[in-house]
């Protein structure tokens, strides 16, 4: 036997250098040391060796040469997918019948007492001095653990993978040249394509775009500025614009991804769809606008209302009741806008609040009748007040200042207008103004498209006014007449 030879200047001592040579000696010590399970078969498939670690593996020690125990020491076997794996299709009948190695061959295997393991098997067959098959020879080792860890890594991954595409953010993922390795469904949403994985680069876009419309290269996107530089890109407002030429308002979130030892390995992008956000700054800022328009009208026709009550009065009561009514006829109007979100109100709502305070005790003096009729927000405020000033003028002068007397407002709709009538009937006599009064004055401010017709009858006033419609949705609907209440 050749000895054994060691390098350096120092002898191992005797007594283990006859241990080495005493187990290089012998075929079953060398076995004992190796960490894995060795066995072999003989050409027929029976047992005819194996080693301590065989057999523990196999959670008992077979009887060499049984015929039932043939190509396997193990108590069962399975596939990897957990279909049952009869001995006569073990990795070992296979090499016996085709004479070839097997590499890296995976099984589970049942122990007597239940319990399994996954194994890795490499086999080799075993040839006589004349060429012919004598048996075979198998090395398999225990990876139970790593198939845990690799099940538990491949569940972890797929849980990542199923939380990033329930995600309703656009994600996805690079490498370290920029080139995509990951997007999810949100993502090809909305860029409105979907990316070729490992050639498309830097962003999931079809195109970008800076807020002014200035286009911005892939190679400068926010991704690839985050590659470049190491940090995380923030604040910085995109447009992405898909294939049909549609566009999206977008806040990029790129972050660099690193390795356990700092080593830059790609980068994470989060896109974040601010198109309602967008959308709402520019709803705000409309209603802002509208806002101020509003106040301003609003303005004007207080000042109107101050300037003509203050002419018109003959003391300082005087003109704090009439300024005070009509301001109260103002906020009446400006309520019923607000029941409606400010959208408009109908016109008989309108009216039968603005003539409550008129209404004598018994109902059949004033009548409210028209059909369904819904105004734009600046006719409610001018036409409100308006029809507050109809209805003083009536209690204190006109036909309602008389037990006598009948109002009658009433509407007539057409394709692009509305025509009111203020008709009084048995009232005082009635003399012409001498001068323009402030419901002339309000409808000229407040209802500048609109046309007005005074008539002073007899038995009392006519005022018809022509409101057009044309911004306004109507309803032609003709509703039963409403009496003021």
């Amino acid at each position: 036997m050749t000895s054994v030879a060691y390098h350096g200047s120092v002898e191992p001592a005797p007594a283990i250098a006859r241990a080495l040579q005493q187990a290089l000696r012998s075929w079953d010590h060398l076995l004992e040391w190796l960490p894995i399970g060795i066995y072999a078969c003989d050409r027929d498939g029976r047992l005819v060796q194996y080693n301590h670690r065989a057999a523990e593996l196999w959670g008992y020690a077979p009887a060499l040469g049984d015929e039932q125990r043939r190509f396997c020491g193990a108590h069962k076997a399975y596939r990897p997918n957990g279909e049952p794996l009869p001995l006569s299709e073990t990795p070992m009948a296979e090499l016996l019948g085709t004479r070839r190695p097997i590499r890296d061959r995976e099984l589970d295997i049942e122990r007597p007492d239940g319990t399994r393991l996954t194994i890795l098997g490499n086999l080799d067959p075993l040839f006589g001095e004349d060429g012919t098959l004598v048996g075979g020879v198998s090395c398999f080792q225990d990876i139970t653990a790593r198939k845990f860890a690799e099940t538990r890594l491949r569940d972890r991954e797929r849980w990542y993978h199923d939380l990033l595409e329930a995600l309703p953010a656009a994600i996805f993922t690079t490498d370290a040249e920029g080139r995509l390795t990951f997007f999810n469904q949100a993502a090809a949403d909305l860029a409105g394509r979907r990316p070729a994985l490992g050639s498309d680069a830097w962003c999931v876009a079809w195109k970008l775009y800076w807020p002014n419309g200035s286009p911005i290269a892939h190679e400068d996107c926010p991704t690839a500025v985050a590659l470049r530089t190491g940090q995380p890109v923030r604040g910085t407002e995109k447009i992405v614009e898909r294939p049909d030429g549609s566009r999206v308002p977008v806040l990029p979130y790129p972050t660099p991804l690193h390795d356990a030892d700092g080593k830059m390995i790609g980068a994470v992008n989060m896109l974040v769809d601010i198109t309602e956000r967008k959308q709402a700054e520019e709803h705000k800022t409309r209603l802002l606008r509208e806002l101020a328009h509003r106040v301003n009208n609003t303005f004007a026709v207080i000042l109107a209302i101050a300037q003509q009550s203050l002419r018109a009065s003959s003391s300082a009561e005087a003109f704090a009741e009439a300024f005070t009514g009509r301001l109260q006829a103002l906020a009446q109007a400006h309520n019923v806008l607000l029941a409606q979100n400010w959208a408009g109100a109908d016109l008989g709502e309108l009216a039968k609040g603005q003539l409550a305070p008129f209404s004598p005790e018994s109902g059949d003096r004033l009548i409210i009748v028209g059909p369904k009729v819904i105004l734009a927000p600046t006719q409610v405020i001018g036409l409100g007040v308006v029809l507050h000033e109809l209805g003083t003028n009536a209690a204190k002068y006109g036909a309602l200042s008389v037990a006598s007397g009948k109002v009658e407002l009433s509407w007539m709709l057409h394709p692009d207008r509305v025509s009111l009538t203020w008709a009084e009937r048995n009232g005082p006599p009635v003399m012409p103004p001498s001068r323009k009064g402030l419901g002339s004055k309000l409808i000229e401010r407040g209802l500048p498209n609109a046309g007005i017709d005074w008539r002073f009858l007899p038995d009392g006033v006519v005022c018809v006014i022509d409101l057009p419609l044309a911004e306004r949705k109507v309803t032609n609907g003709t509703a039963p007449p409403d009496r003021a209440p």
